[in-house]
């Protein structure tokens, strides 16, 4: 274990017969996703062959750790800010066939399949929410605007001042009035009813499902 970077580990198998040596070097961080892969390095007949270059090495570790991380994401949503690339299916309602997508069908829940094809929940100006319960994801609820009724309003009172009728007392000649009741007076009327808008200060994201394939 000597020389070997802080934060690393090496793990060389154990052979008979030919004396053969693999190293694997890799960060911490990696080696729970990789600790299986490692296990079975010791199995002979696991071992692919894929070239003497490094390059080789590389590039054949490169597409067993992209097949690893793309199958581990399908179902996954995520937001952007342009057009996704490929394998990746807008949120907008629109329908595919599970012929065409399978990885992410047999993934979703058959509420969002309808015989052959699954339609997508559509994500226009909606906000996402958490919930536990696989049936419930992609379901839409709630609205985006609220028109509120009288019920609705805080408890409160207008006041109406009637006006006070005053008697010259010292002028005999002016008859005094006697007191009745009017007709109702409206103390005024405002406001047209228009929906609320319930929603904050926001900007627009494009979400995407990855679908696995193009």
């Amino acid at each position: 274990m000597g020389g070997i970077p802080d934060g690393l580990y090496r793990h060389t198998p154990t052979l008979s017969g030919d004396i053969v040596v693999r190293v694997i070097t890799l960060d911490r961080a990696l080696s729970p996703h990789v600790a299986d892969a490692i296990t079975n390095l010791s199995v002979g007949e696991t071992w692919l062959e894929v070239g003497d270059s490094v390059q080789d090495i590389i590039d054949a570790a490169s597409v067993t750790v992209a097949n690893y991380y793309e199958n581990m994401l399908i179902g996954s949503v995520f937001p952007w800010l342009s057009t996704p690339p490929g394998g990746w299916l807008l949120l907008d309602g629109s329908t595919h066939a599970q012929a065409d997508f399978p990885e992410l069908a047999a993934v979703l829940d058959d509420s969002l399949k309808s015989g052959p094809n699954f339609t997508l929940p559509d994500t226009s100006d909606a906000f996402p929410f958490g919930v536990q319960v696989k049936t419930n994801a992609g379901a839409l609820t709630g609205s985006n605007t609220l028109n509120l009724t009288v019920g609705q309003l805080p408890a409160h009172t207008h006041t109406y001042t009637p006006p006070v009728l005053t008697v010259d007392a010292e002028t005999p000649t002016i008859p005094i009035p006697t007191a009745g009741i009017g007709s109702p007076i409206a103390t005024g009327s405002t406001g047209s009813g228009d929906d609320i808008d319930r929603r904050p200060l926001r900007f627009g994201l494009i979400f995407a499902v990855y679908a696995g394939r193009i």
